[in-house]
């Protein structure tokens, strides 16, 4: 099929005045007038029936299809939008209206398009969501059991639109594509209350998203879940029985070291016990534990942190993970002195952890 871009779009003549603005932006689709005055539709998904019978509804005429990309057809409905206002310079970061951007990462498919990656990504057990644009489309793949797994992009959707929906439900700027941003919520799914962590970062094709998915259902936190042998719980449990010493979890990213630990916090809590924790970021809210997050703009890291702990009479810390060697020394001396200290290495075995650095 015929493909346009968006300056043939821009200099067209459009027929957007006989359609309502959402619906256009919903399904994708810029009508515009062709050279020899045929009506024609520059549409995102040349093979969704339902919107071309809808147009030519609307039009009351057969219209011609060509294909053009959604960011295209979106910007140029947005520039339809702005011709009503006086011409500025453009804002960088600002290729389309914000408004249009924003319905159209309210409209329905793209909500249900986001839902829909979720709920496969849980049922999946996935830790993490990934959503990468390309050159030709927006490749999306989950975590699980620490390896990238390849999972179907949503059809019909324009990867800005999923991102910019997701940046919303996370409370972050949509207006903001330049920077990498953090970002939070909690959503009720239909498997359930769901916290997720959100960062975006920009790439060559569009921002890139990583969704960490958190399923908030406590029995989650239990050391009989975790996919041990009988023999490796029975040594897991009494090492957490005794008084003192140190307890590292090591594994690659989304081997599950924040699972596990919140887990073992989550066997502690007991009321004869502090616990205090430094997090980046707390991932599973437990009540009981005194949990902090390690703020470095204001000089709060997991070092400082760990050298307030020991003026808090805690029975047991938590520290996220150890990155410095200023934490690892304070988390030795807290292990000698009287303290259980659990806490990670980014490391792809348990060897690994004890293996000295090389030069």
């Amino acid at each position: 099929m015929p493909k346009v871009a968006l300056p043939e779009l821009a200099r067209a003549r459009s027929l957007a005045d006989h359609f309502a603005p959402r619906f256009l932006r919903d399904v994708g689709v810029f009508p515009f007038e062709a050279a020899d005055r045929r009506p024609t539709l520059a549409m995102g998904d040349p093979m969704d029936r339902h919107a071309l019978k809808a147009a030519e509804l609307a039009l009351g005429a057969a219209c011609e299809v060509v294909v053009a990309s959604f960011e295209d057809i979106a910007a140029a409905l947005g520039e339809q939008g702005e011709t009503a206002r006086p011409a500025g310079p453009a804002e960088p970061g600002r290729e389309e209206n914000l408004d249009n951007l924003r319905d159209l990462a309210s409209g329905a498919p793209v909500v249900r398009a986001v839902d829909d990656l979720i709920d496969k990504a849980m049922e999946r057990r996935a830790s993490d969501l990934h959503l990468e644009p390309a050159r030709d489309g927006l490749v999306v793949r989950i975590r699980v059991d620490g390896l990238l797994r390849a999972l179907a992009a949503p059809l019909g959707v324009p990867p800005h639109a999923l991102i910019s929906r997701i940046k919303i439900v996370s409370g972050l700027d949509i207006a903001e594509r330049r920077l990498p941003q953090d970002g939070s919520a909690r959503l009720r799914t239909a498997r359930g209350e769901l916290d997720i962590r959100v960062a975006t970062m920009p790439t060559p094709h569009g921002e890139s998203a990583v969704i960490r998915l958190l399923p908030r259902d406590r029995g989650l936190l239990d050391i009989k879940r975790l996919g041990m042998s009988e023999r490796d719980e029975k040594t897991l449990r009494r090492l957490i029985d005794q008084p003192h010493g140190l307890i590292i979890v090591t594994g690659p990213t989304g081997s599950g070291k924040t699972t596990t630990l919140a887990t073992l916090l989550s066997e502690l809590n007991q009321p004869f016990r502090k616990i205090l924790t430094i997090e980046d970021p707390i991932e599973y809210e437990l009540p009981g534990v005194a949990q902090s997050q390690v703020k470095p703009e204001i000089g709060l890291s997991f070092a400082a942190a760990m050298r307030a702990f020991l003026r808090h009479d805690p029975d047991v810390i938590m520290v996220g993970e150890v990155r410095d060697p200023e934490t690892a020394a304070i988390a030795v001396h807290a292990a000698l002195t009287g303290h259980l200290v659990l806490t990670t290495l980014h490391t792809e075995t348990a060897a690994a952890a004890a293996a000295p650095r090389s030069a």
